[in-house]
C-alpha cells in the first residue's frame, strides 16, 4: 500500500456502526445531513482506492493515476447508494472528489504554489472519466447538474487564469 496508508487508518478509525441506529430513526432523519454523507462518502472513497492507489499513479503518473483513483471512488460510491436503495447529490459527491483530490495530492508532495492548476487538471480528467464510467448510474437530470458544475469549475479556472496573466504582465511592465 504505502502512499495512502495514514489516510485509511484514519477513516478507519473514524468509522461506526451506522445500520442499527438509521434502523430507529424515522424516515425524514434517515436520509442523513450533508455532513454525515459527505464523511461517509471521503471514507468509503479513501478505503476504495487505498489499496492500488501507489500502483496506479506510478502506472500513470501523478495526474492521470490520481484522477483515476478519484473517478473510480466516485463511481464506487454511486453503486453502493444505489445498492442501498440511495441517491448522493451531486454538490456533495464532487465536494468528496475534490477534497479527496487534495489529500492525494498533498501526500504525492505537489509544491502548494502549483496546488491549483494540479488539481484543477486532476478535477477535469477525474470528471471525464467519471462521466465514461456512470453510463447507467445516474438520472439525466443529475448528468445534467454534473456538466453544470464542470463548467462552474472551467470557468472559475478560466477567469483565475486570465487573473494570473494580467498580474503577470503587470509585473514585467513594472521591471
Amino acid at each position: 500500500m504505502g502512499i495512502l496508508d495514514s489516510m485509511t487508518q484514519q477513516a478507519q478509525a473514524n468509522q461506526q456502526p451506522q445500520q442499527a441506529t438509521e434502523q430507529a430513526m424515522p424516515q425524514q432523519e434517515q436520509q442523513g445531513s450533508m455532513a454525515q454523507m459527505y464523511q461517509m462518502l471521503m471514507e468509503n472513497s479513501i478505503n476504495a482506492i487505498a489499496q492500488t492507489a501507489e500502483e496506479r499513479i506510478k502506472q500513470k503518473g501523478p495526474i492521470d493515476g490520481s484522477a483515476d483513483l478519484i473517478a473510480t471512488a466516485m463511481v464506487s460510491n454511486l453503486q453502493a447508494a444505489r445498492q442501498n436503495g440511495k441517491t448522493i447529490p451531486p454538490q456533495v459527491l464532487m465536494q468528496v472528489a475534490k477534497d479527496l483530490a487534495m489529500q492525494l495530492l498533498a501526500k504525492l508532495g505537489v509544491p502548494e504554489q502549483q496546488l491549483d492548476d494540479v488539481l484543477m487538471d486532476v478535477l477535469l480528467k477525474a470528471m471525464e472519466q467519471f462521466g465514461d464510467m456512470s453510463q447507467g448510474l445516474i438520472s439525466k437530470e443529475e448528468e445534467n447538474q454534473y456538466v453544470q458544475m464542470l463548467q462552474q469549475v472551467t470557468q472559475a479556472a478560466q477567469q483565475q487564469m486570465g487573473t494570473e496573466q494580467q498580474s503577470s504582465n503587470q509585473q514585467q511592465m513594472m521591471q
